[in-house]
């Protein structure tokens, strides 16, 4: 594994800016819910999960869990760590199983968060072509803030509410704004665990061939199928995670879940 010199830079700047040095990491796991251990403090480090949790193993019995969002550039740290020969390790290589044929299935569901985010989007939309149009300086102002909310509510209905198929030889990933899919030849490693921003629900992160990581929000699967989607992920050769429990709509349901 190699790294380029951006992708060196980005990760010595995480590394430093969270008080690590290189010689004391001794093995890393990503894309793995954090669990603190038990210490004697006061102040116990709170557990991380979803998407994006890198855990450096240090030496001396320490670790150091971050949360690498997209902007702290998680591609650049993990080709770093491999690069420097440091052990991943929660990834454990798998060969797809003989005779295995994996069937044609399509994972979606209605979502009552998506139609109140288009419901959103067109409210604002027009509140704020009305303000603007009103030509009076407090409509304009109005109507800004209103464009910009509705443009945030877009986004959120292109990127946030994918759903997922399977065949064969591939999963694919949909949502209204793309469609992405990966031979199961192309990918090392999948993750599906709750999302920290409640709304959009699940995530399923992505670890392809080349170690390149890629995030999905996955809120139209339903949570009762992401454990068979696993199993099959696991016989197509993939090493594949589901930390999503049947019973809970998000992370600690405790109400919903009794």
């Amino acid at each position: 594994m190699k790294e380029t010199d951006q992708e060196q830079k980005q990760a010595e700047r995480l590394l430093q800016s969270n008080g690590i040095r290189l010689h004391d990491i001794e093995r890393f796991s990503f894309m793995k819910r954090y669990y603190p251990k038990p210490h004697k403090g006061n102040q116990v480090p709170k557990e991380k999960y979803g998407a994006g949790v890198l855990t450096l193993h240090l030496k001396e019995d320490r670790e150091k869990a971050i949360y690498l969002r997209p902007c702290k550039h998680p591609s650049a740290v993990i080709h770093y760590l491999l690069a420097r020969g440091i052990p991943f390790d929660n990834y454990k290589p798998r060969e797809r199983e003989a005779g295995i044929t994996i069937p044609q299935k399509k994972y979606c569901r209605a979502s009552l968060y998506m139609l109140y985010f288009v419901s959103l989007f067109l409210v604002f939309a027009i509140m704020g072509v009305n303000a603007i149009a009103s030509g009076l300086l407090w409509g304009i102002l109005l109507g800004i803030l209103s464009i910009s909310i509705s443009l945030f509510m877009l986004y959120a209905l292109l990127t946030r509410f994918g759903y997922l198929t399977l065949d064969n030889e591939s999963i694919t990933v949909h949502s209204l704004g793309r469609t992405v899919r990966y031979l199961y030849s192309d990918l090392r490693k999948v993750n599906f665990d709750y999302a920290r921003e409640k709304n959009f629900t699940y995530n399923m992160e992505v670890l392809d061939k080349n170690f390149d990581y890629h995030l999905y929000y996955i809120g139209r699967v339903p949570r009762t199928k992401m454990k068979e989607i696993t199993k099959y992920l696991k016989e197509a050769g993939i090493d594949a995670t589901c930390k999503v429990d049947n019973d809970s709509r998000y992370y600690n349901d405790y109400y919903h879940k009794h």
